[in-house]
């Protein structure tokens, strides 16, 4: 993975937080996770390609995570992004959040992209958009792309199945 994944998307993270919500600059952490400073926000009600997980597109390694990481990046860097808590935080403290930026869900247009699927055991809130992903064909569910549910590649490769 290059050092540009790494970067803040813009500049340095400044967050104020209130109950309920957070904003501010955000750092993408994860293809699902930002941060605000000390405060990582897990995309509520989606679930993108893992670190380690790899795709296929016509039978050749592609890289999913880092096109949804890049797709988050840009998302996230067009200016302030707001998070809105959803459900309590994980057993490391990181809350889940339906992330705003510029008026649009980030969340949802992730799933849009086709470069996460929505997580139906959080919500099934995204389920809409990833139909209108299959349909489209859009990222992951391009023609001659396959790839494993992020949950079940967490589920065997992650203690504790945890993002």
């Amino acid at each position: 993975m290059s050092a540009l994944f790494g970067l803040a998307v813009a500049g340095p993270v400044r967050a104020q937080s209130e109950a309920g919500e957070i904003r501010g600059m955000a750092e993408v952490i994860d293809a699902d996770v930002l941060s605000f400073g000390n405060q990582r926000v897990i995309l509520w009600g989606i679930d993108a390609p893992e670190r380690p997980q790899t795709c296929r597109l016509n039978g050749e390694f592609w890289g999913c995570y880092d096109v949804a990481f890049r797709k988050l990046q840009l998302l996230a860097g067009r200016g302030e992004v707001v998070c809105r808590f959803h459900g309590e935080p994980d057993p490391l403290g990181r809350q889940y959040g339906v992330c705003e930026s510029g008026g649009e869900d980030l969340n949802a247009e992730m799933v849009r992209a086709g470069l996460a699927l929505a997580f139906a055991e959080q919500t099934d809130a995204y389920m809409g958009q990833m139909a209108e992903a299959i349909t489209a064909g859009a990222g992951l569910w391009q023609p001659g792309a396959t790839f494993e549910e992020p949950w079940e590649f967490r589920r065997r490769e992650t203690p504790g199945g945890l993002r």
